[in-house]
């Protein structure tokens, strides 16, 4: 390779080129240290983004004019994500709350490292799983409050047409 900072060339600029810079006057860098790192991300809000998500759904499939609420329609997807909740989640963390627990067969490097991995996995399958129930349960909580909204907005233009009735 050729150009700066490759082969001999690159070693030989690197060595007699001038030195680290001082950093800009105000900047709060020491000379010669060096900036620290980016935080790492924070992880999601699936809380958040499971709501957000029932809510985009759900004007999506209301935006077309021949929509109707269909109140079985949402009972069946709610009592579906009810039980999912309830049952394949709950059972998946159960299994998973072993998959951090293993212990090496034997006392030397690889059944370590394989236990390390194994375990680390385990726990990244643990908050894979907290984050799908949040996700859900979220988007379950918002179609529940969606059907609430309808049911309420039911009855009070049922309430209105009633009293139109008396009115006459």
């Amino acid at each position: 390779m050729t150009g700066p900072g490759h082969g001999p060339q690159g070693v030989y600029e690197q060595i007699n080129g001038p030195g680290p810079q001082a950093p800009p006057s105000g900047s709060g860098l020491i000379q010669g240290a060096a900036a620290a790192p980016p935080p790492p991300p924070s992880p999601p809000n699936y809380r958040e983004l499971g709501s957000g998500q029932a809510k985009a759904d759900f004007a999506a499939a209301s935006a077309n004019s021949g929509w109707e609420f269909d109140p079985e329609a949402m009972n069946k997807v709610i009592k579906s994500l009810e039980d999912s909740l309830e049952t394949d989640f709950r059972e998946a963390q159960t299994q998973a709350s072993w998959l951090n627990q293993i212990t090496p067969p034997g006392d030397e490097v690889g059944s370590q490292g394989y236990v390390t991995a194994a375990n680390n996995s385990g726990t990244s399958y643990q908050a894979f799983l907290d984050g799908a129930f949040n996700y859900t349960s979220a988007y379950l909580d918002t179609l529940k409050k969606i059907r609430t909204a309808y049911q309420e907005q039911d009855r009070a233009a049922l309430d209105a047409l009633r009293q139109i009735g008396k009115v006459v």
